[in-house]
């Protein structure tokens, strides 16, 4: 979910179990690997010769679980970070929470409207599982409003240590997509489920995102990604290009106004995943398990 040219040619509490959706599968030499909650959610299934990731017992790393006062989400950057990193952001969006203690993220509607939250903390190798309210664009039922991403990346270090976007609800087009990026601030590369990446496409391999109530699943690790929708797999890749590098936990939604800015940033094509009406992205939790 950075400003990219994606388009140019067209406190203790006892360790949750690892989440049953947090379930690995590689397709490379006909190898599939499944990590169940068995022994600590790992449980390996291989046929094949090709050496699956690394699967060792995860151990539970942190979360944002909230109650009532939002008292977890303080320690996570809110908003100011991420939103002016495009010139047509504005930062006036609002992160609360609600009566049933979820965390929101609101834009007011206004063109160019943004607010995002970013962990504290970074991760290496593990898997990430939240439970998100994904809102929908008004006269588009089916249409996640606005910019709205959930994703890890090192801002200090784009692209090199790579970006993972898990959830990317693009303007141009409409449609939620998984993109991996790497390479050089001076060539930045990408791969996506979309099929516009100039590097590849990713597989889809399952349903794609609808507005409403979702948990997403991703395992990261260095030379492999999976990520999940309702515990099923959407997309996963296996190369050695996927970093492993430690990552931020972004969460981020941006009204896109329809300006020329904007239309040359995304390739030229009008946006239309915006929206003239405020909208709230609202979080469960979102919990976190690493790998040793």
């Amino acid at each position: 979910m950075v400003v990219r040219h994606k388009h140019a040619q067209h406190s203790a509490r006892p360790r949750p179990p690892l989440p049953r959706q947090a379930k690995i599968a590689v397709f490379a030499s006909a190898v599939v690997v499944v990590a169940a909650a068995a022994l600590i959610g790992v449980h390996v299934a291989a046929s094949g010769t090709a050496a699956p990731p690394p699967l060792a017992a995860a151990s539970y790393a942190g979360s944002l679980e909230l109650n009532a006062s939002g008292a977890e989400l303080a320690s996570w950057n809110q908003t100011s970070t991420f939103c002016p990193e495009a010139s047509w952001q504005v930062p006036d969006g609002t992160v609360g929470t609600d009566a049933s203690g979820d965390a929101t993220l609101s834009t007011t509607g206004k063109p160019g409207s943004c607010v995002s939250i970013i962990s504290p903390h970074a991760y290496s190798s593990g898997v990430i599982e939240a439970d998100i309210d994904f809102p929908a664009l008004p006269g588009k039922a089916k249409t996640i409003a606005d910019w709205t991403a959930f994703w890890l990346t090192n801002q200090a270090a784009w692209p090199a240590d790579g970006e993972l976007d898990a959830v990317e609800s693009e303007p141009a087009t409409g449609v939620n997509a998984v993109s991996w990026h790497w390479g050089t601030s001076q060539s930045p590369l990408e791969k996506s489920t979309d099929g516009f990446a100039q590097n590849g496409t990713l597989p889809a391999d399952g349903p794609n995102l609808t507005p409403g109530w979702h948990v997403v699943d991703v395992v990261y690790t260095k030379g492999f990604f999976a990520v999940y929708y309702d515990g099923r797999l959407f997309t996963s890749f296996r190369n050695s290009i996927v970093t492993g590098a430690a990552l931020n936990i972004l969460l981020n939604t941006s009204v896109t106004p329809d300006t020329s800015a904007v239309d040359k940033t995304l390739g030229g094509q009008p946006p239309r995943n915006s929206d003239s009406s405020p909208a709230t992205v609202a979080v469960k939790y979102l919990k976190v398990w690493s790998y040793k």
